[in-house]
């Protein structure tokens, strides 16, 4: 197993947890080589080039759809480990989010090294979304890209001192609050203009976000398709009590939201607005966001 680790997702969780957690594999028979990241480095790059069957990434949500990204472009199993603020991707795969733990579960399949048929049966395709950007350059996301309010929310959760992903969200999403007004966001949808006006138009894949909050309680990592989640105009009043029940009850089972199945989405107002996902912003619009079926093999 050739195992990145990200020495900056959650201000230096990733580094603190991953001597344990690579005893822990070795423990369990896995040959890991370690390959600690820097901001300098381009974990993609790093990912695509291993020549190991197994690749594994110990970061952010973020990070490990960048690494992922490089193992599409190889015959390597991608192996998500929680080290991040929400460890949402392995929530969503039903993994555990905790390392240690997750760990454990990996090295369950180690005293083989990978090599037994034991393991084919946790071996996944899971889907994505490419997102492109205005120069026509390709970023993949497995969870859930965002416009809108919940962009503002996720640049203000990455900006908080916050190591819990719930509390780093649940800061973001209403000191976001304070200053955001409804946006007028326009998108092509499947070919259909559409007026997405309001507090959020997110695009989902894996349907989790803000440790462990089912915003799109609808969306399956394997089913080929993407939703959209909108919630349009409102007042603040009206908009704060739909946020204030998906940030406190950690759903997002509210009249105001409404979700519909997509395959791309291209966001062409307003012109300079920033897309986030997984605490990264990855595109500026306009931006087009399209499903990735089948786009990596998954260890869950």
């Amino acid at each position: 197993m050739h195992l990145l680790v990200s020495s900056m997702s959650a201000r230096g969780r990733a580094i603190e947890v991953g001597p344990a957690v690579v005893r822990i594999l070795r423990a369990g028979g896995w040959k890991v080589t370690v390959s600690v990241t820097t901001p300098e480095d381009t974990p993609q790059k790093i990912a695509a080039a291993s020549r190991s069957p197994f690749v594994a990434a110990l970061g952010g949500d973020g990070y490990l759809s960048a690494v992922a990204q490089g193992v599409h472009d190889t015959d390597a199993v991608f192996i998500p480990m929680p080290g991040g603020r929400g460890n949402d991707l392995c929530r969503a795969l039903g993994v555990s989010h905790d390392p240690y733990a997750r760990a454990r579960e990996v090295a369950a399949f180690g005293v083989h090294n990978g090599d037994s048929s034991d393991i084919e049966p946790h071996i996944r395709d899971i889907d994505g979304i490419w997102v492109r950007d205005d120069e026509g350059q390709d970023r993949l996301v497995l969870g859930i890209v965002a416009v809108g309010y919940e962009a503002r929310a996720n640049e203000m959760a990455n900006a908080s001192w916050f190591r819990s992903g719930p509390m780093a969200y649940a800061y973001g999403a209403f000191a976001a609050f304070a200053t955001y007004t409804e946006g007028p966001f326009r998108a092509v949808i499947d070919g259909e203009e559409r007026d997405l006006t309001g507090w959020v138009a997110s695009v989902s894949n894996s349907g989790c976000a803000g440790g462990g909050i089912r915003m799109v309680p609808t969306s399956d990592l394997e089913d080929g398709q993407l939703e959209l989640f909108h919630i349009g105009r409102a007042s603040k009043r009206t908009a704060l009590a739909a946020l204030t029940q998906i940030v406190a009850k950690r759903n997002a089972d509210h009249p105001l939201v409404n979700i519909e199945p997509v395959r791309e989405v291209y966001f062409n107002e307003p012109v300079g607005a920033k897309a986030w996902a997984d605490g990264d912003p990855v595109a500026t619009i306009p931006c087009t966001m399209r499903i990735a079926p089948s786009v990596v093999r998954v260890l869950a």
